[in-house]
């Protein structure tokens, strides 16, 4: 009895393990999903993030928020092209500094790449980090 007993826990361990492994490697094959963000979402969250650093006057949230509004009409455009979606992306910034100014700008990427909770976020310019 004790000898069917242990042949049955070893059997049901052995199960256990391969479902648990087979779950993990299953999990590591999905890609990241990318959480769909409608355009005044995305527009908020980016001025909520500049407003960590600088002051965003109501005006300014304004014209931030149009440029936001463009730049994702446009990016769902180009999304496939990389140059094209590159280009895209410096404009936006361009276009960022052009509503709060040079030193706003200056002073709000300064204090941006500076916080810690940004260094993952931020990539090194040129190549491949990998």
């Amino acid at each position: 009895m004790k000898n069917q007993t242990f042949k049955i826990m070893k059997k049901l361990f052995f199960v256990f393990v391969l479902a648990l492994f087979a779950t993990g490697v299953y999990a590591q094959q999905q890609p990241p999903q990318r959480r769909p963000m409608d355009p005044a979402t995305f527009a908020k969250e980016r001025i909520a993030e500049i407003a960590k650093y600088v002051t965003v006057t109501k005006d300014d949230s304004i014209k931030l928020q149009k440029v936001y509004d463009n730049y994702l009409k446009e990016s769902a455009t180009v999304r496939n092209d990389r140059d094209k979606f590159m280009k895209l992306r410096e404009d936006l910034q361009k276009k960022i500094e052009g509503v709060l100014g040079a030193e706003k700008y200056k002073t709000y990427r300064t204090k941006f790449q500076a916080d810690p909770a940004n260094q993952r976020r931020m990539r090194p310019t040129g190549g491949n980090p990998r």
